[in-house]
């Protein structure tokens, strides 16, 4: 047991930045999705889903941990929810590739992601942070669990659940993207 801070003492940050790590844990575990996914046998199916769950678990970690290690950053901001995106999008476009993902919701969720990662990265050039949205936290939940869902073997998961979730993930895609895109003007405009 360590023994407690002094009163007034300056809390040292710690040598590994672990929301950092998780961030890019995330991003590294796109490769074996997208190639196992690729792959069409039910074995690489189901590891493909493993890989995603556990990159999936990693976006809810490593906020919690930069809340925790009061690590929270305008970077992290930035970087958290492109590492989201591009594990999201890799994967849609591998099932797309082997017929198991609609090619119309992957559009739209393709669209949206790249409309407000321009935005982000506006906003971030303009020294601003933007911070997402309850709704835009909820999108990312459904379509995380969407993919995971369509990433299952064949006939794994009910199709009436499969498409409950991807219209959960699309419907929450559009009514985030839309707010973000309201807010927009106010938070560029008040950047100066």
């Amino acid at each position: 047991m360590s023994a407690p801070e002094p009163t007034g003492s300056v809390r040292r940050r710690p040598r590994i930045h672990w929301p950092a790590v998780l961030t890019i844990l995330r991003v590294l575990l796109v490769v074996p999705v997208v190639v196992l996914t690729l792959m069409r046998t039910r074995a690489s199916s189901w590891v493909a889903f493993f890989a995603f769950g556990i990159a999936a678990l990693t976006d809810g970690f490593d906020g919690f941990a930069a809340r925790r290690m009061q690590l929270v950053s305008n970077a992290g901001q930035l970087w958290d929810p492109i590492a989201d995106k591009i594990l999201v999008i890799a994967s849609m476009v591998a099932l797309v590739i082997v017929g198991r993902f609609p090619a119309w919701a992957a559009a739209i969720i393709i669209a949206r992601e790249s409309a407000v990662t321009v935005l982000r990265w506006v906003a971030e050039r303009r020294g601003r942070g933007f911070p997402p949205t309850v709704t835009g936290k909820m999108k990312t939940g459904a379509q995380l669990l969407a993919v995971l869902l369509y990433i299952l073997p064949v006939h794994t998961a009910p199709g009436w659940l499969e498409g409950t979730a991807l219209g959960f993930a699309v419907g929450l895609t559009v009514i985030s993207g839309i707010q973000y895109f309201m807010r927009a003007p106010t938070l560029l405009t008040d950047a100066r």
